[in-house]
């Protein structure tokens, strides 16, 4: 998405750029149809173009004339730098969170992992010759399975989890860029 393409979102007034309005299918809007913010319908159009992303985009919020005023682009830019700023801050927070919590489940199953192969030492050696060859062979694929399905969650989970967050702050940071023009709807 090249830097001069726009954005557009038509609103009723400026507080549905922040503020969900009810939802309402009748509407022409795509705001109340959906029931979105327009925030939220920029950063959808923003996060289209993942990873590619523009330094920033023009965003045209259309309100009736009555609903403008001189320095609303001005409180509005404002606001949006500031709200994009905080939502940065809570998802890198919720991101260390997040790999905090990784890291704990993949101890917790690095412990479970450990056992489980003691376990099948025990079996492979079987000292005291008590179970059969099958049983033995049954219990040491049912170890390592359990083994494999641990360590793949808390992977899994290390690896991808925090990817959200940071696409959504790569979003952030385009629209607090982002030049915002308040336009008559027409």
């Amino acid at each position: 998405m090249p830097a001069e393409s726009g954005i557009v979102v038509q609103l009723s007034n400026i507080q549905e750029f922040f503020v969900a309005p009810p939802v309402n299918p009748f509407s022409t809007r795509r705001v109340d149809i959906l029931g979105e913010t327009g925030l939220e319908i920029a950063q959808k159009r923003v996060l289209q173009h993942w990873p590619f992303l523009p330094r920033t985009v023009h965003i045209t919020v259309q309100l009736p004339p009555d609903q403008i005023s001189r320095d609303l682009a001005q409180a509005t830019r404002a606001a949006v730098q500031h709200y994009c700023t905080d939502k940065i801050d809570d998802n890198r927070a919720q991101r260390k969170l997040t790999v905090r919590n990784s890291l704990r489940q993949l101890a917790a199953a690095a412990v479970v992992i450990v056992l489980a192969l003691m376990f099948v030492g025990l079996l492979v050696a079987n000292p005291l010759g008590l179970l059969p060859d099958f049983l033995r062979g049954i219990l040491i694929v049912l170890a390592i399975y359990a083994c494999a399905v641990l360590s793949f969650d808390a992977l899994w989970s290390l690896a991808f989890d925090w990817v959200p967050f940071v696409q959504e702050n790569s979003v952030y940071r385009v629209i607090a860029a982002s030049d915002i023009t308040i336009a008559p709807a027409d």
